[in-house]
């Protein structure tokens, strides 16, 4: 009997101690709410009036609860048996806890429950960003600096800094050498071979190739997205290297993307090409129109795309159909060149159609995707993070 009384005892100074807390959450410490979180049975008793609350809540909308009904399922958690001595305090401690419900419901979960961490899908680059030229001897030449301006090569290339190209017609020689062109994230180049051929290089990508083609082939290797436009020559083939994908035409226009592996795309956008696997065995041959998208096994899928989702890039313009948010800011992020964080996983997956001209800062992009209402992006520091 008496180890019953005890019993009691015990669980109304529980009760007594929650509901004191969950009326004047407002005003706990950090040192009393850590004492309390050492406290099992005033954690759980507290858990307790919140479940039983919400769940008339849910049940009767706004109107008030049945208290006598609230009683009975709070009962069976405390051990009903031994409480019923404590009927009337303990339904008027109920009563003023639906009056701080919301308030106490979030303190105590937010305590006890640990946040969701964000999804990063993409990280800043915090090494200063240059369009740089390497040559056969070692020397890089930053492109992007005043003092380069027609400097360059002087004897070899011309340098359009104000537009951002190289043009490599004018090279006249029996002899080549390699040049290794870096482009950063935030900008875009176009160079144009000595055959002729235009390339337009897109952010965060590095493009290898001869000033002068000698040979029977005439071999580029890229890393990142390029989009080119092939001088015809059938005697002479045109060759695309990437780590995962290798593309040949005679002379065409083409979009090979190939960030990663989970990433590599040949688009075709008139002409013919074939397109093959590095590592051997499969082989594809495209049609205008068609995307020839690299599976984790090496062999291709083929679809049918839009066109301009590909060629806008290189005009200035973010132009997406159909892709995925997550497709969306990695590309937002590699472009100006900030970290990308998914607070809402489900958004991730959300298809959309979005346009914007990449000259505008990263403000009016965000404007553009808030516009539609369809998640909350938000800058900080340099992070956009989705809600």
């Amino acid at each position: 009997m008496n180890k019953d009384i005890d019993n009691i005892n015990n669980t109304d100074e529980s009760v007594e101690k929650a509901l004191d807390i969950m009326e004047s959450s407002s005003e706990i410490n950090d040192e009393q709410l850590q004492e309390m979180l050492k406290d099992k049975e005033v954690l759980q008793a507290c858990r307790d009036i919140m479940d039983s609350s919400l769940f008339l809540q849910q049940k009767g909308g706004i109107e008030l609860p049945n208290v006598e009904m609230e009683l009975e399922r709070f009962k069976k958690k405390q051990h009903s048996t031994r409480m019923r001595s404590n009927l009337w305090k303990i339904t008027i401690g109920i009563a003023a806890m639906i009056t701080v419900l919301f308030g106490s419901y979030y303190l105590i979960n937010s305590l006890t429950t640990p946040a969701l961490e964000p999804i990063t899908v993409f990280t800043a680059d915090t090494t200063p960003q240059h369009i740089v030229l390497q040559k056969d001897d070692g020397e890089k030449v930053v492109l992007d600096e005043p003092q380069s301006n027609n400097q360059v090569l002087p004897k070899t290339a011309i340098a359009k800094s104000e537009k951002k190209e190289l043009d490599y017609r004018q090279v006249i020689s029996t002899t080549t050498q390699t040049h290794v062109l870096t482009v950063p994230r935030g900008e875009s180049f176009k160079v144009v071979l000595c055959d002729g051929t235009e390339v337009w290089l897109n952010a965060n990508s590095n493009f290898v190739y001869p000033t002068a083609f000698i040979g029977n082939e005439r071999i580029v290797t890229l890393e990142g997205e390029a989009y080119f436009k092939v001088a015809k020559d059938s005697k002479h083939p045109f060759i695309v290297k990437t780590k995962t994908v290798q593309t040949r035409v005679l002379g065409t226009e083409f979009n090979i993307r190939s960030y990663t592996p989970e990433d590599t795309h040949v688009v075709l956008i008139n002409g013919k090409v074939e397109v093959s696997n590095t590592k051997g065995g499969s082989y594809t041959r495209l049609y205008p129109g068609e995307d020839a998208h690299l599976q984790s096994d090496g062999n291709f899928v083929l679809t049918e795309v839009d066109l301009d989702s590909y060629v806008y890039w290189k005009d200035g313009y973010f132009y997406f159909d159909n892709i995925t948010l997550k497709d969306i800011m990695q590309n937002l992020g590699r472009w100006y060149n900030v970290n990308i964080e998914f607070r809402n996983k489900e958004a991730m997956t959300y298809k959309m159609h979005f346009i914007s001209d990449r000259t505008k800062d990263l403000e009016h992009t965000i404007s553009l995707l808030n516009r539609m209402k369809k998640v909350t992006v938000t800058l900080q520091g340099n992070t956009l993070t989705i809600d």
